[in-house]
């Protein structure tokens, strides 16, 4: 029966080494490397690319700009996810409705969603028009091409594409709590805060340390958003690391710095992770 068992994994085991395992063993190797990603040969350069990382002011603005996207994105997601799923957390046919119209953007393509903001966002985009039609001239602004904007447009959009996830995974876990907690704090005199905050919340800490963990993942490495809506500008005020990643490996042709910076990506990736399921645990019921 085992043998059977592992005969059915070796194709998934096989497919998840070749597309997974062997890409970040070859990017650990190439960061050691100056391959240009053109030629056949290149030469092992050791730390350097790691010591050049260092002294690259592109790459440290990319870093903050990552962060603070990462930050923005992930406290509102988590804390309008929440609320939301209280708010969705009863039974009606007007309510699965609102469920999915929350969920509908996370499965649309994200680069269909980012044309479409676009020309939503864009200085001669439908925004800006409708408030010409309104009279309210004043208020038009360039929501892209604006420095101080474009970070901001970037993460409403992030926002607005996965709230609907955060949204599910924390209304999955809201329906795990058992009914008879909420009666017996009834029965003590809580009232609907009450519930919440001291039945809710710390039954579903483990439901939050999955949805913070997931949404920090998925902002550390945000570029197609940036990619579609500003190509990392004005200037270099929306780039993030991967966008930097990609450009350095495909518009610069140094595809052993930029293997080292996904390296770099990699570890600061796992040590945020580790040190949130560190926290998180310690609150776990």
């Amino acid at each position: 029966m085992l043998k059977r068992t592992k005969l059915y994994l070796a194709p998934a085991f096989v497919v998840y080494t070749l597309l997974l395992i062997v890409p970040i063993l070859g990017a650990f190797y190439l960061s050691f490397t100056d391959w240009n990603g053109i030629s056949a040969s290149f030469h092992v350069v050791g730390l350097k690319n790691y010591v050049d990382m260092l002294g690259d002011a592109r790459l440290r603005n990319a870093i903050v700009v990552t962060l603070k996207i990462t930050l923005i994105v992930s406290v509102t997601v988590n804390v309008l996810g929440l609320f939301i799923a209280t708010l969705l957390n009863r039974a009606g046919r007007m309510i699965n409705v609102l469920r999915s119209i929350f969920f509908l953007p996370y499965v649309i393509s994200t680069v269909a969603i980012s044309f479409i903001w676009l020309s939503i966002l864009s200085y001669t985009g439908v925004l800006n028009g409708i408030l010409e039609m309104e009279g309210l001239g004043h208020l038009v602004t360039d929501y892209i091409g604006n420095t101080d904007n474009a970070i901001k447009s970037i993460c409403v959009i992030e926002i607005w594409r996965t709230l609907g996830f955060h949204m599910v995974l924390y209304l999955a876990s809201i329906q795990t709590v058992p009914e008879e907690l909420y009666e017996a704090c009834t029965m003590d005199g809580g009232n609907s805060w009450q519930k919440f905050r001291y039945v809710t919340l710390p039954m579903i800490v483990p439901g939050i340390t999955i949805s913070v963990i997931m949404s920090v993942m998925t902002e550390m490495k945000q570029y197609d958003i940036v990619k579609v809506i500003t190509n990392g500008g004005p200037g270099y005020s929306t780039e993030t690391i991967t966008y930097n990643i990609v450009t350095q490996a495909f518009g610069n042709n140094m595809l052993g710095y930029s293997s080292a910076i996904a390296v770099f990506l990699f570890f600061i990736i796992v040590a945020i992770t580790l040190v949130q399921l560190k926290v998180m645990k310690k609150k776990e019921i």
